[in-house]
């Protein structure tokens, strides 16, 4: 099934995107398409976060190893009575900023310690069939890429995207997009730079000269807020998680152009066991066929035909001890076939027909090597 990873730094804002999607699409959307919690790990955390907002809070930040457990699948309803059908499976596997570091920044200073997890975030980004990373609008807009957390992050995002779609060795490359989070905060400075695309290429260039050719959107958790008692911007109440819809359109275009690779069998059945009724008349008819060739070969060595019979006598006694027993009930045929041309060469040959016993003897041989 295909594969939709979604991976972003530290403060990208993955924490509120997938819990808005998961409580977003908890319901099938006008096409059908709604997301399956795979875990009670991913039900809860959506439960968790979202209630937390619907109390005008932001969730904290989720550590790395609870969003490694975060996995939904896609699936869609396809009429009244029907089962829904699974289209893809959507994952985010994040990991602390160290191993983002030791992945794409350091990668020559690894602890050994971290040596796994550096080598599951570089999979799970390799093996991706589409590729979402997010990139956090407050900090490039507030901060500015001169900052230096801003610019490690937007190094790593660089090198996230790279090591995703490198065709060496002739792989598929995998979709992409770059989704920048907090799109409702900077509704004003999207339009005035003439949309997402136009807000990469102003404040991150680097990136945009690179990745502008992939798809650029900008998507919101909440299209709500409020100023509470303290001066701070939180959820209001009665919020909407509608600004994540571009996201899962997104994922939806790919999935009539995907092409799961070919799978090989887990299990390949044994041949068919021959009867044993079929089995022993396939051993008599062989036996018959061998005897029949030995007395051919002693009538000639009667009648004075030297030749023939010590011809015949190697190719009889090359035949019994190639023959297998196994093989011979399976596939009696060719082994059958071989005594007869053998009882044929020393019928010919017993009559003086030398050129046709020739031929017959070594038709038996080229059977037998078959």
């Amino acid at each position: 099934m295909k594969k939709v990873a979604i991976v972003g730094v530290e403060g990208s804002g993955k924490t509120v995107m997938l819990a808005g999607l998961g409580d977003l699409y908890s319901h099938p959307d006008a096409n059908g398409f709604f997301l399956g919690p795979k875990n009670f790990q991913t039900a809860s955390y959506v439960a968790e976060k979202i209630a937390r907002m619907r109390k005008g809070e932001w969730p904290m930040a989720t550590a790395g190893d609870v969003l490694q457990g975060l996995d939904w699948t896609l699936r869609q309803r396809q009429g009244e009575g029907q089962r829904p059908r699974d289209v893809c499976e959507v994952s985010c596997l994040d990991f602390a900023g160290e191993v983002y570091r030791c992945a794409f920044v350091r990668q020559d200073a690894t602890p050994y310690e971290l040596l796994d997890e550096v080598q599951s975030l570089k999979d799970y980004v390799r093996n991706a069939d589409d590729l979402i990373v997010l990139i956090n609008l407050r900090d490039i807009i507030v901060q500015g890429e001169h900052d230096p957390r801003v610019q490690e992050a937007m190094w790593i995002t660089n090198a996230i995207l790279s090591y995703a779609l490198d065709e060496h060795g002739g792989r598929a490359v995998p979709r992409a997009a770059i989704v920048l989070s907090q799109a409702d905060s900077y509704a004003n400075t999207i339009r005035s730079c003439g949309g997402p695309k136009g807000v990469l290429a102003r404040y991150l260039p680097h990136v945009a000269n690179n990745y502008d050719w992939l798809d650029i959107l900008a998507a919101s958790a909440v299209d709500k807020t409020w100023i509470d008692d303290n001066g701070n911007i939180v959820p209001a109440p009665d919020f909407q998680p509608t600004g994540l819809r571009v996201i899962m359109n997104w994922i939806q275009a790919g999935i009539a152009d995907y092409a799961p690779p070919p799978q090989q069998p887990d299990f390949i059945p044994p041949p068919e066991p021959v009867p044993v009724v079929r089995q022993r008349a396939n051993g008599c008819v062989f036996a018959l066929a061998l005897i029949a060739a030995a007395g051919a070969a002693l009538g000639c060595l009667v009648n004075g035909h030297w030749g023939v019979a010590i011809f015949l006598g190697v190719l009889f006694f090359g035949l019994t001890s190639a023959r297998g027993d196994a093989e011979m009930k399976q596939n009696a045929g060719p082994w059958i076939g071989c005594s007869l041309l053998l009882l044929l060469a020393g019928a010919l040959g017993a009559n003086d027909h030398w050129i046709l016993a020739s031929i017959a003897g070594l038709s038996a041989m080229g059977v037998l090597q078959k």
